[in-house]
């Protein structure tokens, strides 16, 4: 990278139609935005949306267009604090998850590029699958390594749009929760096959067509990004208990949450240094619980950044005081070298 730079990321929003939640991160992300990003200066600013943003899966592509003016409409002031930083050069990127996924279609994508910079629509990007900064991070969301928000084919809809992409197995179960838990199971047993059928589809050569071209806009090798595609798959057999074990919990009010890294980051580390990619950060948000670690046998780092809505969990000062807000930065000097970690905001008067 040419210049000094800082890297804000933030995840899990899940901004939508309304603006219900307790925490109210719809009307906290302006004041984070003015107070932190607009307040730097002398430095190339980005700032990343690590996915589940906006509530944004299972529409057609009209009513996905439709959904994200209504959403912008809602958090009127959020909008207009990310109009603000597009129109001062802050590059605005938005890491798909598995809540906004049809991000990924390329009138979404090209629709919230001319909602936030109509002058120059180049400062909003969206990223399908994840974000690569040459020796500085990786960021994705992180539910390509959880099998039951796995979507193998996730390429796939930033060049056919999400209609033909099947529900990965919880999105299933959550469908239509007014059904029967005997028709509920049965959808999550045919989206398990589905998946299973589009994990084969994914070592198909139409398939490696699609990573070759995602290769060249990752600025990674061929070989390290299908390596990278390939580093998790679903199998019924494992994610089924899985399944089960979550739908009790969840029916008893609890979650069960990783305190440390997750396997698939050490996974990701490691396939980037054997490719000569190594970062020095690897960034996800999807399990709601802000958290830093180191991992092991790996000069990476890695990050979480949590979640801004209601649904905190793991142990953390977000948890104990819910008017701190996680987020990540990571600052790179004219040198090449990168600082930065884990962060909590307070909105002011908090």
């Amino acid at each position: 990278m040419n210049g000094a730079a800082r890297w804000w990321l933030v995840s899990d929003l899940h901004l939508g139609v309304s603006d219900d939640d307790p925490r109210s991160p719809g009307r906290v992300l302006p004041e984070f935005l003015r107070g932190e990003v607009l307040a730097a200066s002398d430095l190339q600013q980005h700032v990343v949306f690590v996915g589940d943003t906006f509530e944004l899966a299972g529409f057609t592509e009209e009513e996905t267009l439709a959904r994200l003016e209504s959403i912008l409409s809602c958090h009127l002031d959020t909008f207009r604090a990310l109009k603000a930083c597009a129109t001062r050069g802050v590059q605005l990127h938005f890491v798909c998850g598995n809540h906004d996924v049809e991000l990924a279609r390329p009138s979404v994508a090209a629709r919230l590029a001319a909602l936030l910079s109509p002058v120059e629509p180049a400062r909003v990007q969206v990223h399908p699958w994840f974000l690569h900064v040459p020796g500085v991070l990786v960021a994705e969301h992180g539910h390509q390594h959880h099998a039951l928000h796995r979507i193998p084919e996730v390429l796939r809809a930033a060049v056919n749009g999400t209609d033909e992409l099947d529900l990965p197995p919880l999105a299933a179960w959550n469908e239509n929760p007014s059904r029967s838990r005997l028709s509920r199971a049965g959808a999550v047993a045919r989206a398990c096959l589905a998946s299973e059928r589009a994990e084969l589809r994914v070592r198909e050569h139409a398939y490696d067509q699609l990573l070759q071209t995602e290769s060249l806009r990752l600025a990674l090798d061929g070989v390290a990004v299908r390596d990278l595609a390939r580093l998790s798959r679903f199998r019924t057999v494992s994610a089924l208990p899985v399944t089960a074990t979550r739908m009790v919990l969840a029916a008893a009010g609890r979650n069960v949450v990783r305190e440390d890294a997750p396997a698939a980051a050490v996974r990701v580390a490691r396939t980037l240094e054997a490719h000569g990619a190594a970062v020095s950060w690897y960034v996800s948000g999807h399990t709601h619980r802000a958290l830093e670690s180191a991992l092991e046998a790996s000069p990476t780092r890695y990050a979480n950044t949590g979640t801004w809505g209601s649904d905190v969990r793991g142990r953390g000062l977000d948890q104990s005081d819910r008017r701190a807000f996680p987020y990540v930065v990571v600052d790179v000097a004219r040198d090449g070298a990168t600082s930065g970690g884990l962060r909590y905001w307070r909105p002011a008067g908090s």
